[in-house]
């Protein structure tokens, strides 16, 4: 690539991540802020029982509480979307496995309050499909942090933000590399069903982004909206 074409991805690279960088930075402070862990806790957190070995929160203030594990199964579908210089018409599939535990009490006030959860996704399918382009790799989120909203009328939004690498058979944009970082945000609804909302079914809508954050001079990125769909179960160990 000659020199001014070289210099000028650089640029472009460049901004693109400040722009990355900034929307990340803007998303932990809002977290930060939504999720003060001074807060005071209602009584239905000192009035929450266990049954079966599940330990959840009276019906006034239902969700899992401190100490469950979540095991989940999930499918997405993304489509492209034409921010941050992504490549146009490449959508994405994605399957994967979740494991996760909740670390806290409930906190917050009013529509904010709810429980933090760290997760780890493991995706054995990713497929990354663009005109005359197929690429198939594999996975891992390590940190997922999820902020589950206290469950009101047989309802729990989540939010969540996540990040980890693939690692695929090609390049995932040509001209790249073969291993990526996918950044990803999310906004979710949970189901809960079963005795004491044990089991759940999951949608939502995730950013999902995939690039090799600058380990080469050409790297477009792939930006996507996914909707994924999900089964999964709290237990606990005692």
């Amino acid at each position: 690539m000659p020199e001014p074409e070289v210099r000028g991805a650089r640029i472009v690279a460049f901004k693109r991540h400040r722009a990355i960088q900034k929307f990340l930075a803007a998303t932990l402070l809002a977290f930060c802020l939504c999720t003060p862990s001074g807060w005071t806790q209602s009584h239905s957190d000192t009035a929450s029982r266990t049954d079966g070995g599940i330990g959840f929160a009276t019906p006034q203030d239902d969700g899992p509480e401190k100490g469950p594990h979540e095991w989940q199964v999930w499918v997405g579908r993304g489509e492209p979307v034409p921010i941050f210089y992504g490549v146009p018409d490449a959508r994405v599939w994605t399957a994967g496995v979740r494991y996760g535990r909740v670390l806290t009490k409930a906190h917050g006030l009013g529509p904010l309050r709810g429980r933090f959860e760290w997760a780890a996704d493991v995706l054995p399918i990713v497929e990354v499909s663009q005109p005359g382009r197929r690429v198939y790799g594999a996975g891992f989120d390590p940190v997922v942090w999820k902020w589950n909203f206290v469950t009101r009328w047989g309802l729990s939004p989540y939010w969540e933000f996540s990040g980890g690498g693939l690692f695929s058979n090609h390049q995932a944009v040509a001209g790249t590399t073969a291993f990526n970082f996918m950044p990803s945000m999310a906004v979710g609804m949970r189901f809960p069903w079963g005795k004491y909302g044990k089991h759940d079914w999951t949608t939502e809508v995730r950013f999902f982004h995939i690039s090799d954050a600058g380990l080469t001079d050409y790297n477009p990125g792939i930006n996507t909206v996914e909707f994924r769909v999900g089964f999964g179960s709290f237990s606990h160990q005692n």
